[in-house]
C-alpha cells in the first residue's frame, strides 16, 4: 500500500500536474497550427461512414502516428528543465526522461478528465466544435488559381428602350 501512497504523492504534485497541463496545451497549439497550414492531414470521416478516412496517406500517419507521439516528446522535453519543482528529487536524467515522458503520455487522460467534470458541472463542453471553425483561409496563389479557372457569368441584357 506504501507504494501506491508514494506514486499517488509524485503524480498529484504540483509540478506534475504542471508538465501535464503545458503538454495539453502545446499539443492543442502544435495541431491547430499544423493542420491549419496543412488541412489535408486532417481527418475527413469516421470509422461509420462510407467516405475515406484520409485525403493522403501522410494524413493517416498524422493522425495515427505522429499525433499520439507528440504529447510524449513534448513531456520528454521538460527532462532537460532544471527544476526541482517540476521534477521533486528525482535527479538522474534517464529517470527524469521516463517521469517527464510518462506525464506527456498521460496528459490527455487529465484532459479527458478535467473535460468532463467542467461538462458535468457547468455543461459547458470546452472542446471546440469544428463546424463552429471558420474556414481555412486560401493561400494568394491558390486563389489566385481558382480565379483563373472560374467562368465569369454572363453579362446581363442590356434593357430595350422603346
Amino acid at each position: 500500500m506504501d507504494d501506491i501512497n508514494s506514486v499517488m504523492s509524485y503524480v498529484w504534485r504540483p509540478g506534475t500536474l504542471t508538465i501535464a497541463v503545458a503538454v495539453v496545451i502545446l499539443t492543442f497549439f502544435t495541431r491547430k497550427i499544423v493542420e491549419s497550414i496543412r488541412p489535408n492531414l486532417k481527418k475527413r470521416a469516421n470509422e461509420m461512414q462510407a467516405a475515406p478516412m484520409y485525403a493522403s496517406a501522410t494524413g493517416m500517419w498524422w493522425n495515427e502516428v505522429i499525433l499520439y507521439a507528440i504529447p510524449v516528446l513534448y513531456g520528454a522535453a521538460f527532462a532537460f528543465v532544471k527544476s526541482s519543482f517540476l521534477h521533486h528529487d528525482v535527479m538522474d536524467f534517464g529517470g527524469k526522461l521516463a517521469f517527464c515522458g510518462g506525464i506527456g503520455w498521460f496528459s490527455s487522460l487529465l484532459y479527458k478528465g478535467v473535460r468532463k467534470v467542467i461538462l458535468q458541472k457547468t455543461g459547458v463542453d470546452i472542446q471546440i466544435d469544428a463546424s463552429l471553425m471558420p474556414p481555412p483561409v486560401q493561400s494568394a496563389q491558390a486563389a489566385e488559381t481558382t480565379a483563373k479557372e472560374t467562368p465569369l457569368p454572363p453579362p446581363p441584357n442590356p434593357p430595350q428602350i422603346p
